[in-house]
């Protein structure tokens, strides 16, 4: 008898995957047609597409916990499944939802409704079209048990305004016990982040990078609290702005990354406030663990090293400079 001899699969080889990753992906894939062009769907479904919908949305069928349900959600945005028709299957009868995260999707107000029958702690709502939605419009998607419980909220290239008006903040200060907020890509600027502060007496994680702020000098009110801040282009030019960093004393994080000036005319006026002038000794940064100068060229090394820092990203031609300063500290290279 002959044997074939077969080679023994190397112990380094990725774990294959889960079922219920298998199981998620199928039905993520499988629950409509994918959307052909921004937001158009084709809307003849096959057999088991009828199925899997009528199995979701089925009250006296599968019930979908939310580690289920949530995890289901996502793959469906990343899956370019998602979209008010198949968001409105998660109805609280069938499915649990807990931590939501909507990604380039095509899903409006009209879709987001469904959230409110289901008590949120997490929500993630980045629209393909920043056109669709308002972040008005997301928290009247929520019903009073997650307005009062909300702990994160992501609204990344949402408007705060209507087309031609004025930006409103106030929905957003209804959110008394949320601890991280991300308004970054956004037409958030220094007058909504002082209203914020004053009005979300938990927060501890904010993200304005690439928003209107010019100021912050309202972060002063949070400094022994506030533990992540990311600022990636955000162009400060108030002098005064430096001393409010340099008394962050709570920050485990900061990034004040920026895109490097090009040669263009619009890229004449550049950050006014460098890493250098936030980094200079005497900051209060006795937390500090990762930091993100990204875009910042020359910058001194006992600047970095005095703190307490452990990951830094650099910009790959400051990293040169300083090949010296790689053997203690996690370096990111840009």
């Amino acid at each position: 008898m002959l044997l074939r001899y077969q080679q023994m699969p190397s112990l380094t080889m990725e774990s294959p995957e889960t079922l219920q990753n298998l199981c998620l992906n199928y039905i993520a894939s499988e629950i409509i047609h994918p959307a052909v062009s921004d937001g158009v769907f084709d809307q003849n479904d096959t057999p088991d597409s009828i199925v899997l919908q009528k199995s979701l949305a089925h009250r006296n069928g599968i019930f979908v916990p939310s580690v289920v349900a949530d995890l289901l959600i996502s793959r469906m945005s990343a899956c370019r499944t998602l979209c008010n028709r198949t968001l409105e299957l998660f109805q609280s009868s069938s499915t649990c939802l807990r931590h939501v995260v909507i990604r380039h999707s095509p899903v409006t107000a009209a879709g987001l409704r469904v959230l409110r029958s289901h008590k949120l702690v997490s929500l993630v709502v980045e629209p393909d079209d920043p056109k669709q939605l308002t972040v008005t419009d997301i928290i009247c998607c929520l019903n009073e048990w997650t307005v009062a419980n909300l702990r994160s909220l992501s609204v990344t290239g949402v408007t705060f305004g209507q087309a031609g008006g004025p930006p409103v903040i106030i929905s957003l200060c209804a959110l008394r016990n949320l601890q991280s907020l991300d308004v970054s890509r956004t037409d958030f600027n220094e007058s909504m982040l002082k209203i914020i502060v004053n009005d979300l007496p938990l927060l501890e994680s904010i993200d304005i990078s690439s928003t209107l702020v010019r100021d912050v000098m309202a972060l002063s009110q949070c400094r022994t609290r506030l533990r992540r801040l990311l600022m990636y282009n955000v162009r400060l030019n108030s002098s005064t702005s430096v001393d409010v960093l340099r008394s962050l004393s709570a920050l485990r994080l900061l990034d004040v990354s920026h895109d490097p000036p090009s040669h263009s005319f619009t890229s004449l006026r550049v950050n006014s406030i460098t890493a250098e002038d936030i980094l200079l000794d005497g900051s209060e940064f006795h937390d500090l663990v990762s930091l993100d100068i990204s875009g910042t060229q020359n910058v001194s090394v006992s600047l970095v090293r005095y703190q307490n820092v452990v990951h830094v990203c650099y910009d790959e031609d400051s990293i040169k400079l300083h090949r010296n300063f790689v053997d203690d500290i996690d370096i990111c290279v840009q």
